[in-house]
């Protein structure tokens, strides 16, 4: 393993540092994630499948932080304002897809964000973005859904930026796993349900030393966990290091930003690992992606086990609605000792929520209904948002509905 980069950084206050003492004595949840070389758990904040560490310096310098976000347990998400996003020109080269704009985007401060989703557990900043007089052009590409449904977004490919070696990060909610890999404007628009881009670990190679705040990610575990590196200020070569550290090899990890505006921490009232300077357009956020379900017969046996050899304990009525904690067997656990038998629950679809296509060249319509006019179609397996649910049709964006026999 490559030596952890130790060089100086700025000086950090003394206040941080005794904030830090108080909070470690306080127990928080136990989580199984592994703890990275040279890192300390943090005890007095956690959400389920979610662990953050913290790196001192040895002397003089900025805390960073590293936090393992469980996919199987947490949905990712990017949320922008409650403001609209603004036209702001046709899609930029290499991007030629329908739904591909260069879209314009409301700036907020974090702590909006964090109030307006209270549902994100852990949240971080991305993507890239410049700054302009009202509305804020990201400098790269987007894919994500808002109240006006799903939008890839080019951003503004200056010059610069295209110069650098750029990479993605695909997420996929239905599957649960995430990937970083080389841009590829192809499998950006196609894979996945949230996706952006970034740069390579280093970004322009005479810069490597530089110090900024920074927002770094990285895959492991086959794609089921999602690594979150934030510093108030390192190289780019401790950044990597950084998520080195955590087991994430430097291919499988992508700068989504830094500089003034690189922000994480968890959803809590002023809580902040590192704070932005600047307002943002976009958080991500870690939401847990438990599901809930109602009971579709009367009196449904509420069992201590999973099996019909257990005892039932009480009765369900119909229409009753559950969480479901674990499938397994064909029996749902219910609460942390009783369990009914998945056959008698229908999962509820909180909107908006990703599902995929199970038939090849789905007819996409313009109303609910199989008399609208057929606008294009849809490939076996391709992901769609669903934002609206009416008479056994589902419309995926502001124009467009499909039958939801079809789609799960």
């Amino acid at each position: 393993m490559p030596q952890i980069d130790l060089s100086k950084k700025i000086v950090f206050t003394s206040i941080l540092t005794i904030a830090f003492l108080v909070f470690a004595a306080t127990p928080a949840p136990t989580h199984a994630a592994e703890t990275p070389e040279g890192y300390t758990p943090i005890t007095w904040v956690g959400e389920s499948g979610i662990q953050s560490f913290i790196k001192a310096p040895e002397s003089a310098g900025y805390i960073d932080y590293i936090t393992v976000i469980d996919l199987t347990k947490n949905d990712i998400k990017l949320i922008s304002t409650s403001t609209p996003r603004v036209y702001g020109g046709a899609a930029i080269s290499p991007f030629s897809d329908v739904l591909t704009k260069n879209w314009l985007f409301a700036r907020a401060v974090v702590e909006s964000f964090k109030k307006g989703h209270p549902e994100a557990k852990f949240i971080w900043n991305a993507p890239f973005f410049n700054v302009e007089m009202s509305t804020t052009v990201l400098s790269l590409g987007l894919k994500s859904s808002d109240a006006e449904g799903p939008f890839i977004n080019s951003g503004a490919r200056s010059e610069p930026d295209m110069a650098q070696p750029r990479r993605m990060l695909i997420i996929d909610n239905t599957e649960h796993r995430a990937k970083i890999a080389d841009f590829d404007a192809t499998v950006f628009v196609n894979e996945g349900d949230q996706a952006v881009e970034g740069f390579d670990p280093f970004g322009v190679p005479s810069n490597k030393a530089a110090q900024a705040s920074r927002v770094y990610l990285g895959v492991r575990n086959d794609g089921k966990e999602l690594i979150v590196y934030c510093s108030k200020s390192a190289s780019n070569q401790e950044a990597s290091n950084g998520l080195l550290s955590a087991g994430v090899l430097p291919e499988y990890q992508i700068q989504v930003d830094g500089g003034g505006s690189a922000t994480c921490g968890y959803n809590l009232p002023g809580q902040y690992f590192v704070e932005p300077g600047r307002a943002v357009p976009h958080i991500m956020g870690a939401i847990p992606s438990v599901e809930k379900g109602t009971v579709t017969i009367n009196n449904l046996n509420v069992r201590t086990g999973a099996g019909a050899n257990n005892p039932a304990v009480r009765k369900l009525p119909l229409g009753a609605e559950v969480t479901m904690y674990e499938v397994k067997n064909g029996w749902v656990r219910i609460s942390d000792t009783e369990w009914v038998s998945a056959s008698y629950i229908k999962k509820i679809q909180t909107l908006p929520y990703s599902a995929k296509v199970t038939v090849a060249n789905l007819n996409v319509r313009s109303g609910a209904g199989s008399s609208f006019a057929v606008m294009r179609k849809l490939a076996l397996g391709e992901v769609v948002q669903v934002h609206e649910e009416k008479n056994g049709w589902l419309r995926i964006s502001p124009s467009e509905w499909v039958m939801g026999t079809y789609v799960e």
